[in-house]
């Protein structure tokens, strides 16, 4: 099962991961500048974090299936739109239903596998964190081969979800609505605010003026507080509760740091092996093996019962990432940077596992699709920021001195898995 739902949630990582080593052909095929064509990944990053978000309240409130449904169709529709584009903004827009869809997708994924008894629940993640530590590895490797077909294919991946929607629908079986009204106005406050996070924090990459940036800064965090309020006054609409409390909190920013130092050092380190002589499939191939390992680490990691256990592994997989992000940027030869990567895939294959299990033992059944959904947003977010982060710093700092930054982040992981896992576990 937990392959299977994998395989529903990974092709969401090739929207960005391989995606970009389209982005030059796609400059060239669109008559625009790379600069502004790296707005095909930045609506991803906005339209998955965000989808992943929505969907997820969405799946407690009319079930999975429905979700399901919603999520191929913005998929088919986006890649329609991306196979006949002849202009950026088309382009972007078939880039924005494809992201959305694929959050749809990992907000059911996520959620079937949290739905599962609390004896089958640690399995069912191990395996999908398994799998997404695969198509994490082989992204890189699917864009050089699809970029190699048309530029428009290396767009388009995320469709792949499409393909595993057979498998997992007997999974997601149908139950009745919830009778409470959805909360649209809870809805659109976290779209918005969260459009606005991601955008503020892209906004180096896409060049805002300092003024805009100012303005757009400022207005999230008006909207953040109006989110805050929203909730204090609606405990059981769009966002429940459990978004509020401290567990919660410290997970989602474990997670972040481990999304955001696996995308920085997902950007730097083919853009430094590409400098040493190697082509972009010979870098995708370097990286599967890396795949592997990752995945062997994410069963293993999925056998452990005890929490505190988790909570060791998480910290000392977190720790080791950073330190090794650390050397990758001292030493620079192809052995570190791989091990460096490896070390990234394997901590976010073990952090999807973990943190899932852990939230997932404190919310209600009803609700723990809307609160996946956020957890998975705080993630993404944290990935935006990596990425970001480390193009920004690129041209200044040079990339060494960018991805050794990186290790910050799955460092401050470390200290927030400790904590987010510390108190013992409640329910199923």
């Amino acid at each position: 099962m937990g392959w299977r739902l994998g395989a529903l949630y990974g092709p969401a990582v090739y929207g960005v991961s391989a995606a970009s080593v389209a982005v030059p052909a796609v400059a060239d095929g669109l008559h625009t500048a790379p600069a502004t064509a790296v707005w095909i990944l930045t609506i991803h990053a906005l339209g998955l974090g965000v989808g992943a978000a929505v969907a997820g309240r969405a799946t407690d409130v009319w079930g999975p299936r429905s979700v399901l449904t919603l999520g191929a169709v913005l998929l088919a529709a986006g890649t329609m739109l991306c196979a006949v584009a002849t202009a950026l903004v088309v382009a972007v827009a078939g880039r924005a239903l494809l992201a959305t869809g694929s959050g749809a997708m990992t907000a059911t994924a996520l959620t079937l596998a949290a739905g599962q008894p609390s004896s089958q629940r640690p399995a069912v993640l191990a395996r999908l964190g398994a799998a997404m530590a695969l198509f994490s590895a082989t992204a890189p490797l699917a864009g050089a081969l699809a970029v190699a077909t048309s530029w428009k294919t290396a767009l388009v991946l995320p469709a792949l979800s499409l393909t595993a929607i057979p498998l997992c629908w007997p999974l997601a079986q149908s139950r009745r609505a919830l009778p409470a009204r959805v909360d649209w106005a809870g809805a659109g406050l976290l779209v918005v605010t969260a459009a606005g996070l991601l955008l503020t924090i892209q906004s180096a990459t896409l060049h805002f003026p300092p003024l805009p940036v100012l303005g757009l800064f400022t207005g999230t965090c008006a909207l953040a507080i109006l989110l805050n309020q929203h909730r204090r006054r609606h405990p059981e609409g769009f966002l429940p509760a459990v978004t509020s409390q401290r567990p919660f909190v410290l997970a989602g920013l474990a997670g972040a740091g481990i999304y955001g130092g696996l995308f920085g050092c997902v950007f730097a380190v083919p853009q430094m092996l590409t400098h040493l002589g190697y082509t972009a499939q010979s870098i995708g191939l370097l990286l599967v093996p890396g795949a592997i390992v990752a995945a062997a680490a994410a069963r293993l990691a999925g056998h452990a019962t005890a929490d505190v256990t988790r909570r060791r592994v998480l910290a000392a997989t977190s720790a080791l990432f950073s330190a090794s992000l650390l050397l990758a940027a001292w030493d620079q030869q192809p052995v570190t940077l791989i091990c460096a990567t490896t070390a990234g895939f394997a901590a976010f294959a073990i952090a999807q596992t973990t943190l899932t299990a852990a939230i997932t033992a404190h919310i209600a059944p009803r609700q723990r699709g809307g609160a996946l959904g956020p957890l998975n947003l705080m993630f993404f977010i944290g990935g935006a920021l990596g990425a970001a982060t480390c193009s920004a710093l690129w041209q200044p700092w040079g990339l060494p001195a960018a991805l050794a930054t990186m290790a910050a982040l799955p460092a401050v992981s470390a200290a927030a898995a400790r904590a987010a896992l510390r108190e013992p576990q409640r329910g199923s």
